[in-house]
């Protein structure tokens, strides 16, 4: 009787770790969203075998490149078994954390698109993406995604000052990866790199002008295209307003809230289960001591 309780009080006790674990709770933390096609293909079928070798090449170009696209296989297209992809990092990853990011999009996006002919992985600092049809070069300015963080107070001048100056450099920036900061306001933004570089210009000014609109008053945004993104944060708060990691998947966009406040309950819930085993545990052990002490058995 005594090794079976004690063993279930090992076995909450493990969970209760588990809960204590930010990352337990939250395994993919720079995850932004995915799109999956509801068009499965059949597994062993020739895409697989193309969209495999597509994605090991992905992973193994990053040493050269922070950008590159690819046809699998080369040559004249096949209908039934060419797939089309790209991956791409943020403008100033080093090759190390490229290769990390995009290994890292790599063997999520089998999960999160699992037999789908195409998918769209974007996390915080690269994206994949991969599809039967050829997407490469094609302009496409479709929100996917756009949230505001909490608003600033109305008179903070100089917070807002400083959000206004860092959005206004990203516009008025040049090239594909524009990045921007006045004390604790920084700003990124970036377009594919498939685009030409006047399709770059008109995807940024259009997500730039979003965020200046929907975002310019708040602690942190950003705006998510197809074909490119801008965001910005107030000292840091950038990285609460992440999705979380069902956010865009299948097309479904979920309202829950961000990560940091999962990962502040998983603590707290850690937390109280730990002191309420301990509370059980003591008590359990002064019932067993009683007991061998009416059996002379504890002294």
């Amino acid at each position: 009787m005594l090794k079976t309780k004690t063993t279930s009080l090992l076995c909450f006790c493990l969970i209760a770790v588990i809960l204590m674990n930010p990352s337990s709770s939250s395994p993919t933390d720079n995850y932004i969203y995915a799109v999956c096609s509801p068009a499965k293909f059949s597994p062993s079928s020739g895409y697989e075998t193309n969209l495999n070798s597509l994605l090991s090449s992905f992973v193994t170009s990053t040493a050269q490149s922070r950008y590159a696209n690819f046809t699998v296989p080369t040559g004249k297209p096949e209908p039934t078994v060419t797939v089309y992809g790209l991956y791409q990092c943020r403008g100033d990853l080093d090759p190390t954390a490229c290769s990390t990011c995009v290994s890292s999009a790599v063997a999520q996006v089998g999960t999160l698109c699992s037999n789908s002919y195409s998918g769209f992985l974007q996390l915080e600092n690269c994206l994949i993406r991969y599809d039967n049809k050829s997407f490469l070069g094609v302009q496409d300015k479709t929100l996917i995604l756009n949230k505001c963080g909490q608003a600033m107070e109305f008179n903070d001048q100089d917070a807002l000052t400083k959000v206004s100056d860092v959005i206004g450099s990203l516009g008025s920036g040049d090239g594909p990866y524009r990045n921007g900061g006045n004390g604790n306001v920084q700003g990124v933004a970036q377009c594919s790199g498939d685009l030409s570089t006047s399709q770059c210009q008109d995807c940024l000014s259009d997500a730039i002008g979003r965020l200046k609109s929907d975002c310019g008053m708040a602690q942190g945004g950003y705006v998510y295209l197809s074909k490119c993104y801008a965001r910005f944060s107030v000292g840091g708060s950038h990285a609460r307003q992440t999705p979380g990691p069902n956010f865009g998947h299948e097309g479904e966009k979920d309202n829950k809230d961000d990560n940091g406040v999962g990962k502040t309950l998983a603590i707290i819930i850690g937390i109280v289960t730990l002191i309420i085993l301990l509370v059980v545990f003591l008590s359990f052990l002064g019932k067993r001591c009683r007991k061998l002490q009416d059996e002379k058995w504890c002294k």
